[in-house]
């Protein structure tokens, strides 16, 4: 049982490692990143359930597993980070094209005005 969730542990630790370089370059603009994407990384997070209730009785068993289980809760925590600074990013995107669809429907307005004025 228990090495099943060490193996657990180590696989999801190198997804969320792959994860966060993702988000990461997102978040500076290098690639998209969207549902898809946040969907993945729910995936390993919710298979540490198990791993995580636990956790005290495997790092008794296996005491080097703590590393790990520090690597996965600082993963955590970047990406807590990084997703936030995503979120930022695509809520001014969202301000940004909410604004540019108000100004074309001026243009629009005003050209149809114009228009009716010839």
């Amino acid at each position: 049982m228990y090495e099943g969730l060490r193996q657990t542990l180590l696989r999801v630790n190198t997804s969320l490692t792959g994860y966060l370089a993702e988000a990461r370059r997102a978040a500076r603009g290098e690639c998209d990143f969207g549902v898809a994407d946040v969907r993945r990384i729910r995936g390993p997070v919710e298979e540490m359930a198990p791993v995580l209730a636990h956790s005290t009785e495997l790092l008794q068993l296996q005491p080097e597993l703590a590393g790990q289980l520090d690597l996965y809760k600082s993963h955590l925590g970047d990406l807590q980070t990084t997703l936030g600074q995503i979120r930022v990013m695509l809520l001014a995107r969202q301000a940004s094209l909410e604004a540019g669809r108000a100004q074309l429907s001026a243009v629009s307005q005003w050209m149809s005005a114009f228009r009716q004025t010839r």
